[in-house]
Order: C-alpha cells, then structure tokens, then sequence
C-alpha cells in the first residue's frame, strides 16, 4: 500500500510497510543514507533502553526530473527528503542528528535553508550562535534558541547563523523536504560534543516536554514560535517549495546570498512562548 506524499508536488510515495520512498520516473534521486540509534546515541539525552539498530530517520538526496537538472545547476541547489520514523529515544521524539551551516563568502553569515513538512508534524530547533566552529568547542555561545511548530504544507527558512535540529512531535512517520545551496559546507563536530543542541524535546503523558541540555554553560531563554508566510520569498503554505523555485527561482536567492534578507526572515517567526 502506498501513500502520495501530495504537498511535495512531486510524484512521490511512501510504502506504509517499509515506510521507504518510491520515486515515479522521471523524478531519481542522487543518493540515500539513513542513521539508527547507535550512530546518534550521543546526541541524545539518554538512549540506554533502546535497541541500538533501530532506524531513526531516511534520508532522499538530490531528488531531481531531468528536466530541471540545468537550472538547478545554475543555482547551485539541490532538493532533498527526510523521513524521520515514529518513536521516542528515551523520553525525546526521534530527530535528526543536527548541524551548522558554513560561511558564506564575506564571512558575515552562514548559509541558510528552506525546510518544508511534506508529512505529520514538525519541531524545528533553531540555535543561533557566531562561533559555532570555535576549535575550543566548550567556548561556544549561544545567541538564541527557537523552536518551530510547523503542519503539513507549511514550511520555513532556517535563517543564517542558526545550527538546527528536526524532530518529529506528531503521531506517525514526519517527512519534510529541503531547498539548499549546494556549495555550502556542513558542521556538525560542535553538536556532537554538546550531546545535542540546547533544548531536548519529548513527550511526557501526551504532551511535549523540553528539557534543557545541561552540557552547554550557558543558555538563552528559549522562544516557542509558529511560522509565517512570506511569498516574495517562496513560502506560500501549501504551494510545494519545488514547484516555486521551478516558476520562481530568484525569489529564492537569499540561499545564496543570505545578507540582504535576515531581517525579513526573522520576521518570519510568530512567537507564542517563552521559557
């Protein structure tokens, strides 16, 4: 039995038995990768009763149709897919292993990304910091931390400068894309030492849990927030990401070129919540 994954656009299934991606020609993808609990054991709060082998999360990389190889290339971006399979690890839902994006080339920022909820529920953590590849791992200052809710058909902007983390908070497998520039270099040494990023995020009696990770020295207050729209950039809820950058791509520069537009993006985050 398979399940169309309707909000990419894109003809793409999962298998309700496997919970793998199937791809309809002429749509291929350029790799795959998938991670279980012994390779992520250290980044979460605490995995001892866990089988070791069970699969956290899938991930599709470079989903592309022929077709659209060359303006992808033009703009150096590449869309991707990640499943992350229903289940705690301890008392945390299951999430990704988390990581930093590297510079951009003045230096002043880091790249960002587009993440878009193609399947279940979202929580994005964002965790800003500007030294986020001191070689003194321990000296590592955190800015600010956000945690996005975020539905089906919707999607954000990672903005520049934050490390991030998904995690899936819903009933059911969670399955979101990613838009990003394809140049850009990936960090993830930093969260590996801390044991995660600053907020662990579970569930206790139905309902969401955060715990702050204590192997940072010191955090901020942490901000619960919902996303908005933001259609001169490409974020239209229920307009899938891929579609838009195919009839819109410059509106998707800032991936590249992220200066210009970090205010706008941060005006992106409803928030609802602090702690």
């Amino acid at each position: 039995m398979l399940a169309e994954l309707q909000k990419s656009g894109l003809p793409i299934y999962q298998n309700n038995g496997s919970k793998k991606l199937l791809f309809e020609a002429p749509y291929m993808l350029q790799g795959y990768g998938e991670k279980n609990i012994l390779q992520m054991s250290d980044l979460y709060e605490d995995s001892s009763h866990n089988d070791k082998h069970e699969n956290v999360y899938d991930v599709y990389r470079g989903i592309i149709c022929d077709q659209d190889r060359e303006l992808f290339k033009r703009y150096q971006f590449q869309y991707d897919i990640t499943v992350i399979h229903q289940g705690r690890v301890g008392f945390e839902c299951k999430k990704t292993s988390g990581h930093y994006h590297g510079w951009e080339n003045n230096k002043n920022h880091s790249y960002p990304e587009v993440y878009e909820v193609l399947s279940g529920t979202a929580m994005f953590e964002l965790q800003k910091s500007m030294n986020f590849d001191v070689t003194e791992k321990n000296d590592i200052k955190v800015d600010d931390i956000i945690l996005v809710k975020v539905e089906a058909g919707q999607a954000i902007i990672v903005p520049p400068d934050y490390g991030h983390c998904s995690i899936n908070i819903g009933k059911g497998d969670l399955v979101f894309s990613n838009l990003a520039y394809q140049p850009c270099e990936i960090f993830y040494d930093n969260v590996r030492y801390h044991h995660g990023l600053g907020v662990y995020v579970g569930m206790e009696d139905d309902k969401l849990k955060f715990k702050k990770n204590d192997h940072y020295k010191k955090l901020p207050l942490v901000k619960i927030a919902l996303p908005v729209e933001n259609e001169s950039l490409g974020i239209k809820f229920n307009q899938p990401v891929y579609k838009t950058f195919l009839e819109s791509p410059d509106k998707f520069n800032f991936l590249g070129d992220p200066d210009k537009y970090i205010d706008t993006i941060m005006k992106m985050f409803d928030i609802r919540e602090k702690f």
